[in-house]
């Protein structure tokens, strides 16, 4: 009898001291990573992580950066094309005079017959240099688009409202759907990530608007359903020259 208590006393202490020494693992991990939920995973809010990809061509800018405008100097494309290289400048002015005597040849009418005129190319009526640009014309600078990342309760509300309405006051126009919102200020060709941070205990519903120059041809709003606990959740975020897109990234 003596031997069998002492037996059921061992695995006791064995027990005992596993289950102790799990706690003690537990502890350590989440000294090292607070972000490590304690408790069941039902038992705590849903984190949520927003990575940010704004398109370098946002806004007609261009993807490399550089103006669309032409290099100076360089000419129109016109009805009459020529082109002349020569190794020195006394064998292209040979070129020039051969190519003004093969044009008086064909063309007697429209070509001057003063010869005092030989050597002197320039026309009165053609302007070979570039005129300036029309002022409003160029290539549109790079400016950054206004996004608003929400909280709701119900998506409704926010599916049949127009931008105008929600930018001023977004909980006035949501109403009692509305929990937070967080403001991004991003340029074209921007990366950001915002990092895990827990979710509000009565969020169903993460929304995205965007202030697009052109709101009336352009896909200004997304929303997503999310669960409120128990999950850590990386959602991407994509603002395309256009449309945003949300989704909740693979892990």
């Amino acid at each position: 009898m003596l031997p069998r208590r002492m037996l059921c006393a061992s695995l006791l202490l064995v027990l005992t001291t596993t289950s102790g020494c799990t706690a003690l693992g537990k502890m350590s991990k989440v000294l090292k990573d607070p972000s490590i939920p304690v408790g069941a995973p039902e038992d705590v809010p849903t984190e949520l992580a927003i990575s940010i990809h704004v398109s370098p061509t946002l806004n007609g800018v261009a993807d490399n950066g550089e103006s669309a405008e032409a290099a100076p100097g360089e000419l129109e494309p016109g009805p009459y094309t020529v082109s002349l290289s020569a190794d020195d400048p006394h064998a292209l002015t040979e070129k020039v005079a051969s190519l003004f005597s093969y044009l008086q040849a064909q063309y007697p009418e429209s070509v001057p017959a003063d010869e005092s005129a030989l050597g002197d190319y320039e026309v009165p009526t053609t302007g070979l240099e570039r005129p300036d640009a029309t002022p409003g014309h160029g290539p549109q600078l790079a400016s950054p688009i206004a996004v608003k990342v929400l909280q709701l309760r119900d998506d409704s509300l926010l599916l049949n409202s127009v931008y105008q309405q929600l930018v001023p006051d977004p909980a006035k126009a949501l109403r009692n759907t509305y929990i937070r919102d967080d403001d991004y200020l991003l340029s074209p060709g921007q990366f950001k990530f915002v990092p895990f941070e827990p979710l509000h205990d009565d969020t169903r519903f993460i929304a995205v608007i965007a202030d697009y120059r052109s709101l009336e041809s352009a896909t200004w709003q997304q929303v997503l359903r999310i669960a409120p606990r128990g999950r850590r959740v990386v959602l991407s975020l994509q603002v395309h020259d256009a449309q945003i897109e949300l989704k909740e990234e693979d892990r």
